[in-house]
């Protein structure tokens, strides 16, 4: 059997070379898009770095200056020579394919480099003792090879002009029907057209103003749909036996501290049966490993992706995610995690909500409305997400003397593809049964009729 030879071609890296010495402008783009490691020949290695340095030090590059080069630092033999430097252009046929022939040395570069990291892990195998840390850091150093693979080249403004104004036309044709999932709440879908594939979507707020609940709320609401899309639900707070309690609870019209004490006449035990068949037809996934590492989570996200069950993301929440190992502080570390679930949404095509906590800030303030500066921990959050949704209370802070009791409001903070509303609209909060409803307004019409409102 003939032997295998490491991926390389020796032909691209002459190439490449020799376009220097015919037209020296096209070293700028050269040293743009290959290092020397990126070479697999060690005299094109040798014979690289002495370009790059002379470039560097804007001297001209030409054969003699070269050649001197590599003599002074006693290098022109292992470089192959001066005759082989002074045939490499003689072996280049024109520069017209260089951006090709530079793609053939990055492809080649990546996949050994990918040979070298299996090889890593395979070694580390053997020692391995903790099979979650050993997957991640895996994955990790692949990830990162496959990051480095060649870049898309540049997109002519003519091709995304018509790209534009083709999405346009099927946005009219929509009439006003929505590009993205549902989220059951009409004002909610006025702002984001519905959740966007590639979107990340905070929701923030400080404890007891129901963002857990809003989020299963919505992840209920996009499970229902026709197509019956995938809803990952990480809780990193509460048991799952809890958050279906609750869902339970919202479908059924129960309140929950009846479902928990089992206090059900004849009438509320049919309405459990009737909601309890219709959430088991949801595809609703909840994780409530303790999953902390953000690693984890997007590996277990890769992993439903993969197998065609993944559509949206819920995380309850990133506070409660940890970071890679060597985070000098827990800034830094949040800054990791929200940068990672931006990736994710981008990597996975789909919607990823991540809940927040606000900072005790707002409490120290007679004005309780939140502010981006709330946002904890870092402000990476604000900067990675596309849409950063608040929920308010009023009645949390005014009690009994609030004139709003029940209502929630949702501020549109940021929204990266249109219009904010800090002032917010508002939603019914019933928290007994962990469920919102929108607003009945004078009139008694109802912006969300296809919701249920269901008598306390």
């Amino acid at each position: 059997m003939a032997q295998k030879t490491i991926p390389h071609s020796v032909d691209a890296e002459q190439n490449v070379l020799g376009a220097v010495f015919i037209d020296p402008k096209t070293i700028q783009s050269i040293t743009d898009s290959l290092a020397v490691e990126d070479f697999y020949n060690r005299r094109h290695q040798q014979i690289y770095r002495a370009i790059i340095e002379l470039y560097q030090e804007n001297i001209d590059i030409d054969y003699t200056t070269l050649i001197d080069r590599l003599q002074n630092k006693d290098l022109l033999e292992d470089a192959g020579g001066s005759d082989y430097i002074l045939g490499l252009s003689d072996t280049t046929p024109s520069v017209v394919n260089l951006d090709h022939y530079i793609n053939i040395i990055r492809d080649k570069a990546v996949v050994r480099n990918m040979m070298n990291i299996s090889k890593t892990i395979y070694e580390k195998g053997f020692d391995a003792e903790d099979m979650n840390e050993f997957i991640v850091e895996a994955e990790k150093q692949i990830f990162e090879a496959a990051r480095s693979r060649r870049t898309s080249d540049f997109i002519t403004i003519k091709d995304v002009t018509e790209d534009v104004i083709e999405k346009t036309e099927d946005a009219k044709n929509l009439e006003g029907e929505l590009t993205g999932l549902d989220t059951g709440f009409e004002r909610l879908n006025e702002y984001t057209l519905g959740l966007q594939p590639s979107e990340l979507y905070i929701i923030a707020a400080r404890p007891s103003m129901g963002k857990s609940a809003f989020a299963l709320n919505v992840a209920t609401n996009i499970a229902k749909l026709e197509n019956r899309p995938y809803v990952a639900f990480f809780s990193l707070e509460m048991g799952v036996d809890q958050l279906v309690g609750r869902m339970l609870s919202s479908e059924a019209g129960v309140a929950s501290n009846k479902l928990r004490r089992g206090e059900l006449n004849n009438y509320e035990w049919q309405q459990l049966s009737v909601a309890s068949d219709r959430l088991k037809k949801l595809n609703i996934l909840f994780d409530d490993s303790g999953t902390v590492k953000v690693t984890d989570l997007r590996q277990k996200c890769r992993k439903l992706a993969q197998e065609n069950r993944l559509d949206m993301v819920v995380i309850d929440y990133l506070q409660l995610l940890s970071g890679t190992s060597g985070q000098t502080n827990r800034v830094q570390e949040v800054s990791e995690i929200s940068r990672t679930l931006k990736e994710m949404a981008r990597e996975l095509k789909i919607p990823v909500i991540a809940l927040s906590q606000l900072s005790r800030s707002v409490e120290q303030r007679p004005d309780k409305l939140p502010i981006m500066a709330d946002l904890r921990e870092s402000g990476s959050i604000e900067q990675d997400a596309d849409v950063v949704l608040f929920l308010f209370r009023d009645d949390y802070y005014t009690k009994d003397q609030s004139e709003r009791p029940n209502e929630v409001d949702v501020m549109v903070a940021k929204n990266r593809s249109g219009a904010t509303n800090m002032k917010g609209f508002p939603l019914i909060f019933r928290k007994n049964y962990s469920q919102f409803k929108t607003k009945v307004f004078s009139g008694g019409e109802s912006e969300d009729s296809d919701l249920i409102d269901v008598d306390d």
